[in-house]
C-alpha cells in the first residue's frame, strides 16, 4: 500500500522538489530459505543459489510503485523525473529499498 510505504519512508522535506530530478532506486530483496543450506550451515548459501534476482516481481512495477507513492509528496509530479538508475538484487539479510532523489540544479 502506497500510504504505508510513505509512512515507512519517514520525514519528507516540507518543500516539494520542483526542478528536474534524477533518482536511484535499488531494491534489495530477502533471499528465500530454499537458497540456503540446512542444519549447522543454514546461514550459508547453496552452490546452486542464483546470483541474480529474477523472481516474479517486475523491476519496472517496483519502480512505478515507489514513484507513484512519492508523487505530490516528495516532488510536485513524477513527470519531473528525467533519469532513473535502478536494480533488483538480493540482500544479505532483510529486504530494503535504497532510494536517492536529486534535483538537477540548472
Amino acid at each position: 500500500d502506497k500510504d504505508e510505504f510513505v509512512k515507512a519512508v519517514g520525514d519528507l522535506p516540507d518543500e516539494k522538489m520542483s526542478k528536474p530530478i534524477k533518482c536511484q532506486l535499488h531494491f534489495f530483496c530477502k533471499r528465500p530459505k530454499t537458497h540456503y543450506k540446512t542444519g549447522k550451515k543454514s546461514n550459508e548459501l547453496k552452490e546452486t543459489a542464483p546470483k541474480y534476482n529474477t523472481n516474479n516481481k517486475d523491476l519496472d512495477n517496483m519502480v512505478k510503485f515507489v514513484l507513484d507513492a512519492l508523487n505530490d509528496k516528495l516532488y510536485v509530479d513524477d513527470s519531473q523525473i528525467i533519469e532513473i538508475t535502478c536494480s533488483k538484487l538480493y540482500s544479505e539479510g532483510d529486504g530494503y529499498i535504497y532510494a536517492k532523489f536529486e534535483e538537477i540544479k540548472e
